[in-house]
């Protein structure tokens, strides 16, 4: 993962998947989406169906390019109507459908897998990715942590350049980010052979899960924490540690689409320097008519002296499509391909220019300057 810089964690609803497709070719070769499966919507047909129509949207939408794919969403013990395991059919799946991943799986799951997953980790050729969650990153248990990454590896056969570390901390919502960076710091240098390792990415985020604390009809600027957090790392550790840029995209991390959504409301979310703006509408209770808010929302965004010209992304072009009238409103799920597609495109460029822009750093100026730059 050299060439990498960014790593967006993505749903693994259709129009997420879209998103990561519609990325230009020079933004999918600095960026590696790890893309995870959702849990199952009660509504939804058996887990066969769930495990399969993510597979077909990562093979339809995302054919091309590396990205790591992590059925995070199936219960640990979760059976395919043969008795398989769901998760080890899903990446024989994908491996039939001729579409090579990275694996991704954590501690806390089903320990059962893992001889398995080492034979499987090995017909991909594309590494492996530990996936470590708070609860991993306590400080009495990095001995523990490191220890299980050491014979996990082992046991599947793996050298640490083939590995990677995901520290994923999900939401910083009642977080103090500088104990992250504390403890991230600390767990780094805890294993001196961590340099050893493929890559380490620390991912986390400042999406909001609802829109209900901004006022209808206005637009709200939310800090990228996750930025700051990732730009102190990266100018902290030595250089033979340098963390990647990991994040969730506008997407809360504990997003959920089970059930219908009563209170949704209409809202686009744009991405620029080190914010994430909301532009939130109203109730979207009565979709013929109130969908319709989206144009005026979308002329909002084009119009702000910070919108980046439809040429952009795929986002952009649909955002001025929307603006001028040109095309139907669109749906919550459809702003949802526009917005990511925007956000991933805009993220994968700003890091690269600060990987940059971080290794000519002057006294004059200060790593948070250059995040506020759009």
């Amino acid at each position: 993962m050299n060439s990498v810089v960014y790593v967006p964690f993505v749903k693994g609803k259709e129009n997420d998947i879209k998103a990561v497709g519609s990325l230009a070719k020079s933004i999918r070769e600095i960026t590696k989406p790890l893309i995870e499966t959702m849990p199952i919507n009660p509504e939804e047909p058996a887990i066969g169906e769930h495990v399969h129509k993510f597979c077909r949207y990562i093979k339809k939408h995302a054919p091309l390019g590396d990205v790591l794919v992590d059925f995070y969403g199936l219960l640990p013990d979760a059976l395919m109507p043969d008795g398989t395991n769901a998760i080890l059919f899903g990446y024989s799946l994908l491996r039939g459908f001729g579409r090579q991943v990275t694996p991704v799986y954590g501690f806390d799951r089903n320990d059962n897998l893992w001889p398995q997953l080492g034979k499987i980790i090995a017909g991909f050729g594309k590494g492996f990715a530990f996936r470590l969650g708070r609860d991993d990153l306590v400080d009495y248990l990095f001995d523990e942590t490191w220890g299980a990454i050491v014979e996990r590896s082992g046991e599947m056969g793996l050298q640490e350049s083939s590995v990677d570390l995901i520290l994923d901390f999900g939401s910083l919502s009642g977080l103090d980010s500088e104990e992250i960076k504390e403890t991230v710091v600390s767990f780094l240098f805890h294993n001196p052979r961590a340099k050893f390792y493929r890559s380490i990415i620390v991912s986390s985020s400042s999406a909001l899960k609802t829109v209900g604390e901004i006022e209808q009809d206005h637009m709200t600027e939310v800090t990228r924490h996750e930025l700051h957090l990732w730009s102190e790392l990266w100018n902290d550790m030595p250089g033979d540690v340098k963390p990647i840029y990991g994040d969730y995209g506008v997407i809360h991390p504990d997003f959920s689409d089970a059930g219908p959504n009563q209170n949704m409301n209409a809202k686009i979310r744009y991405t620029v320097g080190d914010k994430i703006l909301y532009f939130r509408g109203h109730g979207l209770r009565r979709p013929k008519k109130d969908y319709e808010q989206y144009y005026a929302l979308a002329r909002q965004v084009v119009t702000d002296d910070r919108y980046r010209k439809r040429k952009f992304s795929y986002g952009d072009t649909y955002l001025d499509n929307c603006a001028r009238g040109q095309i139907k409103p669109g749906t919550p799920s459809t702003w949802i391909l526009a917005d990511m597609s925007h956000h991933m495109t805009y993220v994968a460029q700003q890091v690269d220019r600060l990987v940059a822009q971080f290794a000519l750093l002057s006294s004059e100026v200060t790593p948070t300057a250059l995040l506020e730059e759009i």
